[in-house]
């Protein structure tokens, strides 16, 4: 297993670490902290291909997700794509985090725990 998933599974599993979910840009392309200071941010295309970048420099979370295409050739990152990893592994644990990432966005433990305190 690659190193990348396992990093990712690891915040999968420890996901009250990730802190500051926020849009990017690009609507699709959700920015996060890990354990308040590692700086991610994941993306999904239209072909289901995942990209992860990690942001090794001193920008802002907040600045990183304001960023348009032009902006980027000065910043430091590091690209991960399921399609060079190649495994069903990584498919399914970039998704995942991707899926928790969005539930983050749109505050979906607080309407789920709304809904079941009705019963």
């Amino acid at each position: 297993m690659s190193k990348v998933v396992q990093a990712v599974n690891a915040m999968i599993i420890h996901a009250d670490l990730i802190t500051g979910v926020i849009q990017g840009q690009d609507r699709g392309e959700l920015f996060f902290l890990y354990k308040g200071k590692h700086k991610w941010s994941i993306r999904v295309d239209h072909s289901g291909e995942y990209y992860l970048w990690y942001y090794p420099g001193d920008a802002e979370l907040a600045d990183l997700a304001a960023y348009d295409d032009p902006d980027w050739g000065h910043t430091p990152i590091v690209t991960y794509k399921t399609s060079d990893i190649g495994t069903k592994e990584a498919q399914a644990s970039f998704a995942e985090l991707y899926g928790i990432l969005k539930e983050r966005i749109y505050g979906m433990n607080e309407v789920l725990d709304d809904i079941i305190s009705d019963t």
